[in-house]
């Protein structure tokens, strides 16, 4: 008569199962974030900002802040950070007359490689800058800037974009005034 044996897994099998179990939990709970848990902001401290364009520069993660981080008569700044990590900061500073291109060269040590043919927009794949001529008051002008140095993302159209809509906004504030 055949001896009939029944095999178990080994202790050294559950052990490998049991590893690798843990190892994959660990490493979803200690890997990068995948998803947004924060919503969109709409405006940078008071100043509407296109979203659907800033989507693609913000990062995933749980919190979003809005903070001014600067505020002066003649300079707000404006902090968009996810985890406490700063991404976005858009300003709007009052400057004796100068060109857009100036103005980028005092707030970044990276020229912009594109301009509008106007001269009002300098911009890249992060950053951008505007010169608002019809925002004046005595010798000076009014100029905004959307950096997202914090940001990973790159599309110098979007940045386009978001600044030609952010200076639609600023100009029909009450800092234009």
């Amino acid at each position: 008569m055949k001896n009939s044996q029944v095999h178990t897994p080994s202790r050294r099998v559950w052990v490998v199962v049991g590893t690798t179990t843990f190892l994959a939990a660990l490493a979803g709970c200690t890997g990068e974030q995948t998803e947004r848990e924060y919503a969109i902001p709409q405006s940078a401290c008071g100043t509407r900002i296109n979203a659907e364009e800033l989507a693609n520069f913000l990062p995933p993660g749980k919190k979003l802040s809005i903070k001014t981080t600067s505020k002066s008569e003649n300079v707000v700044k404006c902090a968009i950070s996810v985890d406490g990590k700063l991404i976005v900061q858009t300003s709007q500073e009052w400057w004796n007359d100068m060109s857009v291109i100036e103005f980028a060269r005092g707030m970044t040590l990276e020229n912009p490689e594109h301009r509008t043919d106007d001269g009002k927009y300098a911009y890249s794949g992060y950053q951008a800058f505007s010169k608002m001529t019809d925002c004046q008051r005595k010798d000076q002008v009014l100029y905004a800037a959307v950096q997202a140095s914090g940001s990973e993302h790159r599309d110098a159209e979007a940045m386009k974009k978001i600044i030609t809509d952010y200076t639609r906004a600023v100009e029909e504030s009450r800092a234009c005034n």
